[in-house]
């Protein structure tokens, strides 16, 4: 599902820091995919706990994607910009929230127990998919590393589909080794950005059953930033930690 790309607050649009397509200037273009809630199968046992996270095969046979379309108009929000904004806040990537849309997003994330869209990683519930994919079209090896490394390690993609745990690395790069395609997760964000030519990331977001949206020449990783001063909460407020179920 391709979205219309955001549009920016004038703070963000008009601020000197490199785009997202300046960053990935080497690639036609870039598509943000939004990392999807997931909906827990009828009848699970399934436990999403710290410290006791499901495997990814897991987490593959007993859950089903929610899109942030679906969430906002269950939780009648405005738009992709506003989730983003909450799910920053629940993931402390950002020290505020709107106290109107908190309540809503998570009464609906407690009463249906929705987990939240994956951070920091390539979703789960993605990477099988995915890495047959990139392995229908040739490729029998990937690159693989983190943000923090430019160390390259090469994998076998049928090695990391039989592991039943998710990619080796924090902050995910998926590099094929033609330089073609890449996927880059960075700390913190609820999204990952596919950069490759316009035609093949069509057909990865057909094939994939993809959500998101292109990257304009001015778009910023913090897309979604808005400035707001009332009815404000923060990581103290009680609203934070109640279970809205």
């Amino acid at each position: 599902m391709i979205l219309e790309t955001p549009i920016q607050s004038d703070v963000v649009e008009n601020d000197d820091n490199n785009s997202i397509r300046e960053h990935y200037a080497d690639y036609e273009a870039t598509f943000v995919i939004l990392h999807p809630f997931l909906k827990i199968k009828d009848g699970s046992s399934i436990k999403f706990e710290t410290g006791n996270w499901p495997t990814k095969s897991e987490i593959i046979q007993n859950t089903t994607r929610l899109t942030w379309t679906e969430i906002i108009n269950q939780a009648k929000l405005k738009d992709i910009k506003e989730l983003d904004r909450l799910l920053a806040f629940l993931h402390c990537a950002r020290r505020t929230a709107d106290k109107e849309g908190w309540i809503k997003l998570m009464t609906i994330v407690d009463a249906n127990n929705y987990i939240v869209a994956q951070v920091d990683n390539y979703p789960d519930i993605l990477t099988d998919i995915t890495l047959e994919l990139l392995k229908s079209y040739g490729y029998n090896n990937i690159f693989h590393y983190s943000d923090i490394s430019d160390d390259k390690t090469s994998y076998n993609i049928q090695d990391l589909l039989n592991n039943e745990r998710g990619l080796p690395e924090s902050q995910t790069r998926i590099l094929t080794p033609d330089n073609k395609i890449l996927f880059e997760t960075d700390f913190d964000e609820r999204f990952t950005c596919l950069s490759s030519d316009r035609d093949t990331i069509d057909e990865i977001i057909n094939k994939l059953d993809l959500e998101g949206f292109y990257c304009n020449n001015k778009t910023k990783t913090y897309w979604s930033h808005e400035e707001q001063k009332d009815n404000l909460i923060d990581w103290d407020s009680e609203e934070r930690y109640k279970n809205y179920a």
